[in-house]
């Protein structure tokens, strides 16, 4: 029983090698609102954005997680946002709702804004022991077990960028809550501040063409490090092919298709550490539909 429930903790608070808390989309580079609530408000009009991965398919109780979010801008400089998030692995969840607010200072004339954006969360632990298979139905650590934990937390995110380029840092679990489900400490974990430091670019090769390469470098506050290296070509604006290198994870295949307001991606992720040899890799899906700013 503790085994399952060690498998399903690795999953939900993604206590990988790097120890990290929080589990970001392979293509975040397609709605970098999801990864910095500086970013709400950055673009004309409203992107809404749906996003569904799968991690380590083949292995039971694997994580899956799913971001419904959007964003614009509702006054001269303002931005606001909001995402609803769920985490899923094995008998626990994380589910919970972000609300953003995020202000752009416009310089040189306007070519360049630097953003500061601030969200509020809440969310919800949930363990559901009656999906369980338990070898002890009377094992005290569950008997004395908290099924659900309300946890709030905020996060803080600046965001420099011009036509083609931008960096920003977001640095999210800013309180560094306790998260303790009383379970004789097994589920049991402070969270950690990370530290989101990213960046890209976009060459006009002249033609159809256009190469992003983009950056985004993880400082978790236990002390670890974790970087991914992207590069994605886009032909006519419509369609798009790009690979990532997951420093000490996964290298991950990336697929977009752009028709009008509406763009789907894909991503493929082949694992590098030891979870290769129970798994056949990662999935992810993302739907970002362009809707018009009705209050601008």
């Amino acid at each position: 029983m503790r085994k399952l429930l060690l498998i399903a903790i690795i999953g939900l608070f993604a206590l990988t090698g790097n120890a990290q808390q929080l589990i970001q989309n392979s293509q975040y580079m397609l709605h970098l609102y999801d990864l910095n609530p500086a970013v709400a408000g950055s673009q004309e009009g409203i992107p809404m954005a749906f996003s569904f991965r799968k991690l380590w398919v083949g292995f039971n109780g694997s994580p899956s997680i799913q971001n419904l979010s959007a964003h614009l801008e509702v006054a001269d400089h303002m931005g606001v946002g909001a995402k609803v998030f769920n985490y899923s692995a094995g008998p626990l969840r994380r589910t919970g709702f972000e609300a953003t607010y995020a202000y752009h200072l416009p310089l040189n004339d306007g070519d360049q804004k630097l953003a500061f954006g601030l969200s509020g969360l809440i969310y919800q632990y949930f363990l559901d022991v009656g999906t369980l298979n338990l070898e002890d139905p009377n094992d005290l650590v569950l008997a004395e077990a908290t099924d659900k934990m309300v946890v709030p937390d905020i996060s803080f995110g600046t965001y420099f960028y011009g036509d083609n380029y931008y960096v920003g840092l977001a640095i999210p679990q800013l309180f560094e809550r306790r998260v303790d489900l009383q379970t004789d400490r097994l589920l049991e974990q402070r969270q950690v501040r990370h530290y989101y430091l990213h960046g890209g670019y976009r060459f006009e090769t002249g033609g159809e063409f256009a190469v992003e390469p983009s950056l985004l470098m993880k400082f978790i506050e236990a002390g670890k490090f974790q970087a991914d290296i992207n590069v994605r070509a886009v032909y006519r604006e419509m369609v798009s092919l790009g690979i990532s290198y997951r420093t000490g994870d996964a290298i991950a295949i990336m697929a977009g298709y752009n028709h009008g307001p509406f763009l789907v991606g894909y991503c493929y992720d082949a694992s590098l550490s030891d979870i290769r040899t129970v798994s056949s890799g990662s999935h992810e899906i993302m739907l970002i539909y362009q809707f018009g700013n009705f209050l601008r």
